[in-house]
């Protein structure tokens, strides 16, 4: 390449020499003699020269920082959709208020030049991120979901009406509050073929119902026979607030083995099928209901229904050039997943998990019948595993153990007429199968060895050679054992007890510490019944008396 040519000739070149070269390559390519520097250097030429002083400054006196520091305020004082909305002499007004730049040292103009050639002016900053196509393989491989509120309808009084924009814009937010429901557009669209489903629900926001409501009728199949759009996704897009609010439907949908993954906040390119959809059920549908409104929601959504079997069936894609239910009908029968029956999705939304307990042939019962769990490692009989239903799998589940999932298939019984019996039974007489050994089975049989060896007879003893008695006394060292002189046992007959009657002994209490409430009276009766001991008197009054100094004392503290 000629670009490292010329690298090697300015560097054999003496600095007075360097013109002439740069002069030569100047006639061969056409370039300016400053260009073909700034391509050498970019090549890996280094002219040897010092660094100046003032590296790093323009011509205005600014450093990189103090440039910077300008481009920053702007954008950070920008709005998330608009950008930066700070006038450059704003910024520069600030920066010079705050001692950051001195005053009249750069013009907004230059500032903003500046700006430009670094590109970072307002314009560079608004401009969108750069982002990644995407495809998908085939109809149904992904859909997109997102909602939207319907800002122009709502419904008064039960009948849907129209909102005016000039009594419900952003300057009147007292208006809007007064409406206590929206309508939400439910949206899902076939990334493959565009073909999309979207229903109407008046409601107070988004909510797991509604979004189980909308996937059953999305997904399911359609009683119009032009509408053949249906089935299960293998992947599904959606934004994260979709997601977290309806944590419940995102569980069962990854269950059903529907991948949801996880995307970036504020990435508008991800749902750009359904956002762009969004765009064209306004436009296309309604529009119209200015000149034939709806005034309940089942109308709207029957109007809706309606016109999308047209516009999906007369419309041409932009991007694949075919009406939308034609691409779409080009599904195989592989790719498209029938949805479950309701029964089972209602199953399957409230208890998509199951704990079942393990019984001794290595079995489980879920949803009436029997599945072998032999295969999973470490079960044993008692234990407990969660049954997980899958529909696609269906006669087969999932079990979960120890933090491992495994697919159990459904033991075969024999019809009525053969006995009824499990059909891997083994017949009596004619054959054995002996059920796997549990981790306590094998302990015990490893402690069965160690005790009585390979060869147990009838009547052997475990650890025969083990002494476990006859030398415990020779084992005690280290004590003198004197003889010790004791005092004779006097038994004499105990004296009687002295016992003071109970109004007594509240007579001598009271002259101790004042007065006795009726709670103390209850409970010293209660205690002690209608006499009392003399060293039990003692006791209570000794700690009576103490009790209330001890309160005396706080009260004066705290006081």
């Amino acid at each position: 390449m000629w670009q490292e040519d010329l690298v090697v000739e300015l560097n054999s070149a003496e600095p007075a020499g360097r013109k002439a070269v740069l002069g030569k390559y100047s006639i061969l390519t056409g370039h300016s003699p400053t260009h073909l520097y700034r391509v050498a250097k970019a090549s890996g030429f280094n002219a040897g020269r010092k660094d100046r002083m003032d590296k790093g400054m323009l011509e205005c006196g600014l450093s990189d920082g103090q440039i910077e520091f300008v481009a920053a305020l702007m954008y950070e004082t920008g709005r998330e959709n608009k950008g930066p909305i700070m006038p450059m002499e704003r910024a520069i007004q600030i920066a010079e208020d705050n001692g950051i730049i001195n005053a009249g040292q750069v013009s907004p103009a230059t500032l903003n030049r500046i700006l430009r050639e670094r590109q970072a002016s307002k314009r560079h900053m608004k401009n969108p991120e750069p982002h990644t196509n995407m495809r998908s393989l085939h109809p149904n491989h992904v859909h997109v979901f997102d909602v939207s509120v319907c800002v122009q309808y709502y419904l008064k009084n039960g009948k849907m009406g129209i909102m005016d924009e000039r009594v419900f814009y952003k300057n009147k937010p007292q208006n809007a509050e007064k409406i206590k429901t929206r309508l939400l557009r439910y949206l899902v669209v076939d990334h493959f073929s565009g073909e999309f489903y979207c229903r109407y629900y008046d409601t107070t926001g988004e909510t797991s119902a509604n979004l189980f409501d909308f996937l059953k009728e999305a997904w399911g199949r359609k009683e119009h026979a032009k509408a053949p759009f249906r089935g299960v996704p293998f992947v599904l897009l959606m934004d994260n607030g979709a997601a977290n609010a309806s944590r419940a439907i995102v569980a069962m949908l990854e269950r059903m083995g529907v991948d949801i993954p996880k995307g970036r906040p504020y990435n508008p390119q991800r749902q750009g099928a359904v956002e762009t959809l969004h765009t064209t059920i306004e436009q296309q549908f309604e529009s119209g209901l200015r000149i034939q409104p709806a005034f309940d929601v089942a109308t709207l959504n029957a109007w809706a229904f309606d016109w999308m079997i047209r516009f999906k069936a007369t419309k041409e894609h932009r991007r694949h050039g075919l009406p939308r239910t034609q691409m779409w009908l080009t599904i195989r029968p592989e790719e498209l997943r029938e949805l479950p029956p309701d029964e089972i999705m209602q199953e399957f939304f409230a208890k998509p998990e199951e704990e079942c307990h393990v019984y001794a042939d290595y079995s489980i019962r879920y949803r009436g019948m029997a599945y072998s769990v032999r295969h999973v490692g470490g079960v044993h009989p008692n234990a407990k595993v969660q049954a997980i239903l899958k529909p696609f799998k269906l006669p087969k589940i999932d079990v979960a153990f120890n933090g491992k999932t495994y697919e159990a298939n459904p033991i075969e019984m024999l019809p009525a007429l053969k006995g009824g019996f499990r059909a891997d039974a083994v017949v009596i007489g004619k054959d054995y199968k002996s059920q796997p050994e549990t981790a306590t089975m094998q302990a015990i049989k490893r402690f069965d060895n160690m005790a009585y060896g390979d060869d147990r007879k009838k009547a052997s003893i475990p650890f025969e050679s083990l002494r476990v008695f006859g030398d415990h006394a020779s084992k005690v060292d280290g004590l003198e054992f004197l003889p010790k002189a004791g005092t004779p046992l006097e038994l004499e007959r105990p004296a009687q007890i002295a016992r003071v009657p109970i109004l007594e002994f509240f007579k001598e209490l009271k002259r101790a510490i004042g007065i006795i409430t009726p709670e103390l009276n209850a409970e010293l009766r209660t205690r002690y019944g209608e006499s009392i001991t003399r060293k039990e008197a003692d006791e209570e009054i000794d700690y009576r008396r103490h009790n209330d100094v001890a309160a005396t004392e706080a009260k004066t503290a705290v006081s």
